[in-house]
């Protein structure tokens, strides 16, 4: 299993040369030693050591190492223990709500402003 301190470490000292993505087994490391007389390659390099160390452990494992990091939240079976209320009247604080569209109008309208039902 790769490490995300051993690539960044490879990425800091050896990055002009690619040896970090040969650790990582990625086959782009070739370019890195075609063009790494540019200096290019180095400067990539230690802007991905710094990824490497900025990004998470999660990340890192589920790019490199192919683990499935699970995304379910803690509050999936979260439930509430408070009461559900129903409306049971069209009218509101404000106005009328439309049974079809569920706009809220202004109070005393007859018809809803959004689909023209009446209220």
């Amino acid at each position: 299993m790769k490490n995300r301190y051993t690539a960044a470490v490879l990425a800091f000292f050896l990055g002009g040369l690619g040896v970090h993505k040969f650790y990582l087994g990625k086959w782009t490391g070739i370019f890195y030693l075609i063009f790494c007389w540019t200096y290019v390659p180095s400067i990539i390099a230690l802007i991905e050591c710094i990824l490497y160390l900025v990004n998470g452990e999660e990340d890192f494992n589920e790019k490199y190492n192919n683990v499935v990091v699970s995304s379910k939240s803690h509050n999936d079976n979260y439930v509430s223990n408070q009461p559900i209320i129903t409306q049971t009247s069209n009218l509101t604080d404000t106005g009328a709500v439309c049974p079809e569209c569920g706009h809220i109008n202004e109070a005393g309208s007859n018809f809803c402003e959004s689909c023209g039902k009446k209220l």
